[in-house]
């Protein structure tokens, strides 16, 4: 599997991948509407690409599997999206993406990789903790701002956290 910095022309698939990532959603309780919920436009997968800030995974025969979109405010690298096409979940293809974007932190001088998830879902929280994010139980102005965004599109806001990961190590942590 290759990881790469995505490139304008991929924008156009990014979509896709997304929609066939959230239909883990299908089957979570109250949940199941994400499944056929908005999706990132492709513009905006354009201004991050062209941001320097989204990383795709890409099978040997050349197919998209997987994407990780991120933005840099301040000294944070924030996860707006990680998303692994259905037929490739479970590969590592996710963690590959992280390790990534942890590396384009490292290289930027950045001091954490933030993100907002779901607290109960497997899939959320409790695998971004393995990798050694923590819960930020005071998000601060931005992660809240975020928080509060993603409640006025219809996310439960008792279920949603932010968590951050230190980039302290000269390597991505496994």
């Amino acid at each position: 599997m290759l990881i790469r910095p995505a490139r304008l022309r991929d924008a156009a698939d990014l979509p896709a991948i997304e929609k066939s990532a959230a239909q883990l959603y299908g089957n979570a309780a109250g949940l199941a509407w994400l499944a056929n919920g908005p999706l990132i436009a492709q513009a905006e997968h354009e201004s991050r690409i062209l941001q320097q800030s989204v990383w795709v995974a890409e099978a040997d025969n050349g197919i998209l599997t997987g994407f990780i979109s991120t933005e840099i405010f301040g000294t944070e690298l924030h996860l707006w999206e990680l998303s692994v096409h259905a037929d490739w979940q479970r590969r590592g293809i996710a963690t590959l993406l992280i390790d990534s974007a942890y590396r384009h932190a490292i290289t930027q001088g950045l001091s954490a990789l933030t993100l907002t998830t779901f607290s109960d879902l497997a899939w959320c929280a409790p695998a971004y903790a393995k990798r050694g994010f923590e819960q930020l139980p005071q998000p601060g102005p931005r992660l809240q701002d975020t928080l509060d965004a993603e409640a006025l599109h219809g996310l439960p806001p008792e279920r949603r956290i932010a968590m951050r990961l230190p980039v302290a190590r000269v390597t991505a942590p496994r």
